[in-house]
């Protein structure tokens, strides 16, 4: 009976979703289109790097080395001395690398479901360049006020990792990892960076969708624009660079829409982990995190916030972001990277 109600009302919801972006088909599709050129201008070019060496660093077992360099902060967050690499990389690299390298930790065998699940919780978080530049300069004028968000939420995720991981602790096999280097890691980490942008893009086209529905109730809601944009950063994250006025009592409510990401960012994870493991721990971990971030705020700016905002001189910025022939290049390199792996399988089969 449950299962019949819930498909029902499943049915009703994208029926009604389905007329709804008929009737606003042009809202959609303007919406649409800059989701688009967001993608092809600011996430392929800004990603995909990070998440092609992030998935070499683990098929070569690089990891492993660089994590003796962190032995002192593995021990302090109760991890495994090989994680130290993956928990440092996926806070600073952008919020979907984490979840790239646990999953191609979990394909190479290298962790099972249940640690792969709990190391997810905080291997999670945006870096600093987004939220020093379109945030802290963008909005406060203040590199330093972004950079306080970012540590408030590194910081959140710190604390967690001390608790969480001493009361259910995460194993790696590193026995089975053989630290090499191969000719051909480097397509496959290609590929493998390019099916997950892929995945990532279309479903941020997706949310945008959701987004041109869901606009008109949060204009309706009475609230201040400020305050609007920056309860919209939980839907999607960049929402918090329109957050105008420079309205610093929101600061404690914009490093806990960080620290959780959004809700496109939390899709988007989902997407790249493809059910491998159960993210369940990492949903109730991401809202602790966001609490804990907005506690930390509140106390970082009442200890340097006098500071900060004395240094701001909010600028204005004149800037044309112009990666569109560079992407479609690299679309290219990656459809002829899968490409080339087809041919070369078919030829040994």
């Amino acid at each position: 009976m449950r299962s019949k109600f819930t498909n029902a009302a499943v049915s009703a919801v994208l029926t009604f979703s389905a007329v709804l972006l008929t009737l606003c088909s042009g809202q959609v599709t303007q919406d649409m289109r800059s989701a688009l050129y967001r993608c092809i201008n600011v996430i392929i070019p800004s990603l995909f790097a990070f998440m092609a060496a992030a998935d070499l660093i683990i098929k070569s077992g690089a990891y492993i080395s660089v994590s003796r360099l962190l032995t002192p902060l593995t021990h302090l967050l109760g991890l495994p001395k090989s994680a130290g690499a993956v928990f440092l990389i996926s806070n600073t690299a952008g919020f979907p690398v984490g979840a790239s390298m646990i999953s191609a930790m979990f394909d190479n065998g290298n962790i099972d479901k249940k640690s792969a699940s709990r190391l997810i919780c905080t291997c999670y978080g945006g870096g600093p360049a987004f939220f020093c530049s379109a945030v802290g300069l963008a909005v406060f004028g203040s590199a330093k006020i972004g950079m306080m968000i970012f540590l408030s939420g590194i910081l959140a995720n710190m604390i967690l990792s001390v608790v969480v991981f001493r009361l259910f602790p995460v194993e790696l096999k590193d026995s089975r990892t053989k630290q090499h280097f191969s000719a051909d890691m480097l397509p496959d980490s290609v590929s493998s960076a390019g099916r997950s942008l892929f995945r990532i893009c279309g479903m941020i086209l997706f949310f945008q969708a959701v987004m041109s529905l869901l606009s008109p109730i949060f204009a309706r809601l009475a609230l201040t624009d400020s305050t609007r944009q920056a309860v919209m950063a939980f839907m999607e994250i960049s929402a918090l660079s329109g957050v105008e006025g420079t309205p610093y009592r929101l600061l404690p409510l914009m490093a806990a829409a960080g620290a959780f990401g959004g809700v496109c960012v939390v899709m988007q994870t989902a997407v790249i982990v493809g059910g491998r493991f159960s993210l369940r721990p990492f949903l109730a971990a991401r809202a602790a995190a966001a609490a804990l971030s907005a506690g930390i705020m509140k106390i970082m700016w009442e200890l340097f916030g006098t500071a900060a905002v004395t240094a701001s001189t909010k600028p204005i910025f004149l800037v044309n972001f112009n990666n569109f022939i560079p992407s479609v290049c690299l679309i290219i390199m990656i459809f002829l990277t899968i490409l080339r792996k087809g041919v070369a399988f078919s030829d040994r089969m």
